[in-house]
Formats: structure tokens, C-alpha cells, sequence
């Protein structure tokens, strides 16, 4: 089931991969790993030491292509529903498209992505693999216990000025086959985290 959410003026949706795409996912990018061709960090805000791009058969890229998409026409239908979506400037829902490529983050401890923002109208971030030594990381080590905004790899949103009365960000611990979409020119970071595991997840663009 698919969530959305409105901490600040853009909606954002939370929702899940099929175990099929999943799968097909995680394959395809433990098979593109150490592919120098396929580097994509130039193209990318992240300070991490793998970054790629991915290539899939014509069967894989059908199947996670119709599934990202129908996420894509689930945020946009929303969007149009709570009058969250500029009338012009916008491709029709029935049009919506991935850029390419798709491509897969290998995040490990100490490496971060700074704040920055995507191209495209929609973007789109999913997880792959999220070990659960973050999470305890955020709710035991004594860095975090001692803070007031627990953040070891977080994802953060921000948004708008702050005054009272009002959030100016959004921070999530990232869950294994979540996804998120949100608006491309919404500014957004993940902060880096010291256990020592290593973390994947998938993004892209929509036009």
C-alpha cells in the first residue's frame, strides 16, 4: 500500500518493490559491480567510492520499467488530486517516462551525499540492501544517543524557509525494498554513518 506525505508543501510517496523487481534489481546490480565501464559517480552529488549505471535484458528492463512507472502515475495521479501539480510545464500522466539510466549506489561507512537535486520532474530512490546495524546505530552508539536529531544514514528532505509553526525537513531511516518518490528539484541528502556495513539502493529520474 502506498503512503504519501506532506511534512511541508510537496507531496512525497512511500511504497514498496515486488519481489520480483527486487530480485531482478539486486541481480542486476551484484553483476554490474566492479564494471568500470558502467562508473556513473561523474554524473552524480554523492561523495561514494562505487556508483553505476545499469544495464538489463529487454525481459528485465520491461518488467522494472512498467512497475517504476505505475509508481510514477500513482504519485502524479495523487499530485493532481491535492492540486500538488503545476498545470503546465508537465508531461500528461499517461505520458510519463524513465530517464535513463537507472543506476545503483554501493554506500559504505564515512561516505555521504551531500544536498543537491535531480533532473527530470519526479525522482525516484529504492533500497536494496539496508543493514540493520544503522538504524541501531541512530538508537545506540553514543554520537547519536547524545543528539537532539539522530541522523546516521538518514535520508533528509528539505523545503521552504524556517519559521514557527512550520518543518523545513523530512528525515526517514531508510527500509530494505522502500521506495520513495518525491519531486526531481527537491533538495535532499543522505548522511553518512560510521557501523561497518555497506548499504545499496537504486535511483532515477522521470521526464
Amino acid at each position: 500500500m502506498n503512503q504519501f506525505y506532506t511534512p511541508f508543501g510537496p507531496l512525497l510517496m512511500r511504497g514498496v518493490l515486488s519481489d520480483n523487481v527486487f530480485d531482478i534489481l539486486l541481480k542486476v546490480s551484484n553483476s554490474t559491480r566492479y564494471n568500470m565501464d558502467q562508473d556513473f559517480r561523474n554524473h552524480l552529488a554523492g561523495n561514494i567510492a562505487e556508483g553505476y549505471a545499469l544495464k538489463f535484458t529487454s525481459s528485465e528492463q520491461s518488467t522494472v520499467h512498467d512497475e517504476f512507472i505505475n509508481l510514477a502515475k500513482t504519485y502524479m495521479t495523487e499530485s493532481k488530486i491535492r492540486r500538488k501539480i503545476k498545470k503546465f510545464g508537465r508531461p500528461k500522466i499517461q505520458d510519463v517516462q524513465i530517464v535513463e539510466p537507472i543506476w545503483v549506489n554501493f554506500m559504505k561507512h564515512g561516505e555521504w551525499n551531500p544536498s543537491h537535486f535531480h533532473a527530470g520532474i519526479i525522482s525516484f530512490v529504492a533500497y536494496l540492501k539496508v543493514p540493520k546495524e544503522i538504524s541501531q546505530e541512530n538508537l545506540e552508539a553514543e554520537h547519536c544517543k547524545v543528539s537532539n536529531q539522530p541522523t546516521a544514514g538518514k535520508i533528509q528532505w528539505t523545503y521552504g524557509e524556517s519559521i514557527h509553526f512550520s518543518e523545513t525537513y523530512f528525515n526517514q531511516t531508510p527500509v530494505e525494498k522502500d521506495v520513495w518518490l518525491f519531486p526531481s528539484d527537491l533538495k535532499h541528502m543522505v548522511y553518512p554513518y560510521k557501523s561497518q556495513v555497506e548499504r545499496v539502493s537504486i535511483s532515477c529520474n522521470f521526464k
